[in-house]
């Protein structure tokens, strides 16, 4: 594994049963991210963004595949190993308010990943380094002892974020950290994740279905389509000249600032059924270009510098 990556996700499969057989998730899935730099992972709900995530940090047991994090592959490891292996990442979800306990007081859920890493710091430690930590992501001590419902939805994500951060990980995973947040708190958040990547030298995983805000925080950009992965890239190549068809349909449904300009576009309502898209190429359904060898071969990721799963690229 090269030095300069961090976690390296290689073959990785997940399914879930149906009554029609096994309903695939993920195919084959592989990406690196490397040491303090940031992925967004985008594509439509349903394509299996946060269920990569999910697997890579063994939340959810994948079929198979390996994910290295340093070289270690925290698939195969053992529950002893997997607890050490898991201070290496932090996990901010997309609603604050449902991942904190409501009788807890804000800086009392902060501490708890120190109940379980560090379970012989004193009391008195633990509290000072989750206000600590609460102040540094831009509110009071004050409010470090209040309940979830007496902060507003933008100050709750800045204490899941102190939470994700207190045992200072190598990885920090956002789901969808800004979606149930206004338009304006939304800046104040990317502003914050910014600033705490560049002092603390984070690397990101962020999922989104938002490309309006893969370039503020994201180095290099994975699309995925009905559980695979269509191309990846550094973020400004692959916006500058997406090549896949499925990454140009995104980019032209971001809204343009300008009224006058239609950034509106027309998508079939033939929709990929996954179990049977494993045959093939599972956009096909909805590619103009899509020929006959497209429903029977599976194409695959081409070369680098900007890999993408297209016969016709």
């Amino acid at each position: 594994m090269n030095p300069s990556q961090l976690v390296r996700v290689a073959g990785l499969n997940k399914s879930y049963p149906t009554r029609r057989g096994r309903l695939p998730v993920l195919r084959d899935l592989s990406f690196d991210i490397a040491v303090g730099r940031s992925l967004a992972i985008v594509g439509e709900s349903g394509s299996g963004k946060t269920t990569a995530a999910m697997c890579l940090a063994r939340l959810t047991e994948p079929d198979s595949g390996a994910v290295l994090l340093d070289g270690q592959d925290l698939i195969t490891a053992p529950s002893s190993a997997l607890r050490h292996l898991r201070r290496c990442f932090g996990v901010v979800m997309q609603n604050p308010l449902t991942s904190l306990d409501p009788r807890m007081a804000l800086w009392q859920s902060v501490a708890e990943p120190l109940h379980v890493h560090e379970p012989g710091l004193p009391a008195a430690e633990r509290k000072r380094r989750a206000i600590g930590w609460i102040e540094r992501v831009g509110l009071s001590a004050t409010q470090a002892h209040s309940l979830p419902h007496q902060l507003s939805g933008g100050q709750l994500q800045r204490v899941v974020i102190a939470r994700a951060l207190i045992l200072q990980p190598k990885l920090v995973i956002l789901d969808e950290p800004t979606s149930a947040l206004d338009v304006s708190i939304q800046a104040q958040v990317l502003n914050l994740l910014c600033d705490l990547r560049d002092e603390l030298g984070l690397s990101y995983l962020f999922i989104t279905h938002n490309l309006s805000l893969v370039e503020i925080l994201a180095d290099d950009v994975l699309v995925m389509f009905a559980g695979a992965a269509v191309e990846r890239g550094p973020v400004d190549e692959v916006f500058a000249r997406p090549r896949h068809p499925y990454t140009r349909e995104l980019l032209a449904a971001i809204p343009g600032v300008d009224p006058r300009v239609r950034n509106y576009f027309e998508v079939t309502d033939r929709l990929p059924r996954p179990v049977a898209a494993a045959t093939g190429c599972a956009y096909a359904p909805r590619c103009e270009r899509a020929q006959p060898r497209c429903s029977n071969e599976r194409p695959e990721v081409a070369s680098e510098p900007s890999p993408v799963s297209c016969f016709f690229v």
